[in-house]
């Protein structure tokens, strides 16, 4: 009877754009699964699966028009011995706005 893995959660810091998150989650994901691991296949196998993740990230953001808004990037996913496998993925959108001016006056 096979163990079932638990997903695990990779969050990006908010960026000033959608697609500055979506660049970070691509370098978390190229230094976690594919620059460490050895097997040519897993390599592959992970890739194709952040390749469609990826592209439905791009697709979505763009469909909503959130593609300049800042953003989150939150993805579920689980390592399957080595391998990258997305369980979901979240868009956090947030919208930076002025709250207030402080004016200082030196003396």
């Amino acid at each position: 009877m096979s163990e079932e893995i638990e997903a695990r959660v990779w969050r990006s810091k908010i960026a000033p754009t959608c697609r500055g998150a979506i660049f970070r989650a691509k370098r978390w994901f190229y230094a976690t699964f594919y620059s460490k691991e050895a097997d040519e296949a897993k390599k592959e196998k992970s890739k194709e699966n952040w390749v469609k993740l990826a592209r439905m990230l791009v697709e979505k953001s763009n469909e909503a028009g959130y593609s300049d808004k800042a953003a989150r990037i939150v993805i579920y996913y689980k390592d399957e011995d080595g391998v990258f496998n997305p369980v979901k993925a979240e868009i956090e959108v947030f919208e930076l706005k002025k709250v207030d001016t402080l004016e200082i006056i030196p003396s």
